[in-house]
C-alpha cells in the first residue's frame, strides 16, 4: 500500500509514516513485526518504500500502535463545521498489490463515529485477507459487482444499487465480481477501523 505522495520532493509516504511511528515509540521492528504478524524484513521494506503492505496488515499496525490512518496520511485536519472533503483533498490509501484503492471521505478519523469510505477495486481484485473488527458496517455498490463473503453465510453478489449491512466481527471479505469492470462502493464503520 503506497500513498501517492512523491518522495523525492520531502513529501511523507506511508512507509516513511510508519517509520516514524514506530521509531517516536522507541520499537524495534521485531517488536512491531511479532506484535503485528508479519515478518521483520516485511516491515522493513514497507517502512524504506520498497514493498507495498495490505490493507489487511495495515489494519493491524494501527491497531497494535492505537493511531488512525489519517495520523499516517498526508493532508489537512478538520477545521470545523460543516465538515467539506472536496474530492481533490481526499486521503488516499492505496494497495497495488490488491488492486483497490480507499478514499476516505472525512478529513480525519479520531473523533468520530463512524468513518465513510469510497473503495474502488480493479476488475479482478480482492483483499488479500478476511477483515474483523469491533462494531458495525454497512456497504452500498456505486458500480460494478460486489462479492461479499461473510464467515458462516453463503457468499453474496451485490449489484449497483444494492446495499449490505451486518455486524464487523464477523469476519468478512469484499471482491470485485467481475474480471473485466471496475467495482466502486461506498463501506461506513462504526467506529472508525483505520
Amino acid at each position: 500500500m503506497a500513498t501517492t505522495p512523491d518522495t523525492t520532493h520531502g513529501q511523507r509516504t506511508l512507509g516513511t509514516s510508519l517509520r516514524a511511528v514506530r521509531e517516536a515509540r522507541r520499537l524495534s521492528l521485531a517488536e512491531v513485526a511479532d506484535a503485528a504478524g508479519i515478518s521483520a524484513s516485511f516491515l522493513s521494506l514497507v517502512e524504506n518504500d520498497r514493498n507495498d503492505i495490505t490493507i489487511g496488515r495495515l489494519v493491524r499496525l494501527i491497531e497494535f500502535y492505537g493511531i488512525s490512518i489519517t495520523d499516517l496520511l498526508p493532508g489537512k485536519a478538520a477545521s470545523g463545521y460543516p465538515e467539506v472533503v472536496a474530492s481533490s483533498e481526499r486521503k488516499l490509501v492505496h494497495s497495488p498489490s490488491e488492486g483497490i484503492d480507499v478514499f476516505l471521505l472525512t478529513a480525519d478519523t479520531q473523533r468520530r463515529t463512524m468513518m465513510p469510505m469510497l473503495l474502488e477495486f480493479a476488475p479482478g481484485a480482492r483483499l488479500a485477507e478476511f477483515g474483523r473488527h469491533e462494531g458495525e458496517e454497512w456497504v452500498h455498490v456505486l458500480e460494478g459487482e460486489l462479492r461479499l463473503e461473510l464467515e458462516g453465510a453463503e457468499p453474496r453478489l451485490l449489484e449497483a444499487g444494492d446495499s449490505a449491512y451486518y455486524p464487523a466481527e464477523r469476519p468478512h471479505l469484499f471482491s470485485n465480481g467481475s474480471d473485466t469492470q471496475s467495482l466502486s462502493l461506498i463501506c461506513v464503520d462504526t467506529p472508525p477501523t483505520i
